[in-house]
C-alpha cells in the first residue's frame, strides 16, 4: 500500500481537493461546500467539467455565454445524477441548508500557468 497526503484548500465556502491527476484524462477533484455557500461563478474556454453530488444537495446553475440561456437544477446525493458543464458556460454550485460533497471530473488537468478559469458572476 502507498499513501499520498493530498493538499486541502480551505476558505469560508468549504474545501477543495485535487484527488487524481490522470495523465491523458484530466483530473478528479472533490469539494465540500458549507451550507448556503457557493463555489464557482466562472467559466472555461476549453474545459468540460462533470459534477456529481454524492452527499447533501445543491443547486447547479449554468449560463450559456453565447445565447444567455440559463439552466438551474437541484441535485442531490439521494438521487445521483451528473451535471455536465461545457466550455463557455458560466457556472456555480450552491449548497442547500446542509453540507454538500461533490465530485468533479474535468477533462483537462489544472495548469497554474494556463488555468483556463475566468471569473464571472452568474
Amino acid at each position: 500500500m502507498k499513501l499520498s497526503l493530498l493538499e486541502v484548500k480551505k476558505d469560508t465556502r468549504g474545501s477543495f481537493v485535487e484527488a487524481y491527476k490522470l495523465p491523458n484524462d484530466g483530473q478528479v477533484s472533490y469539494i465540500i461546500i458549507n451550507p448556503n455557500e457557493t463555489r464557482g461563478n466562472h467559466y472555461h474556454k476549453r474545459k468540460t467539467e462533470h459534477f456529481l453530488v454524492m452527499y447533501g444537495s445543491a443547486t447547479i446553475d449554468s449560463k450559456n455565454r453565447k445565447t444567455g440561456d440559463v439552466m438551474s437544477a437541484l441535485v442531490s446525493g439521494f438521487k445521483p445524477m451528473t451535471a455536465t458543464i461545457p466550455p463557455n458556460h458560466t457556472h456555480r454550485i450552491t449548497a442547500t441548508d446542509d453540507d454538500c460533497i461533490c465530485m468533479i471530473w474535468c477533462d483537462e488537468q489544472f495548469n497554474k500557468k494556463d488555468a483556463d478559469t475566468f471569473m464571472e458572476e452568474l
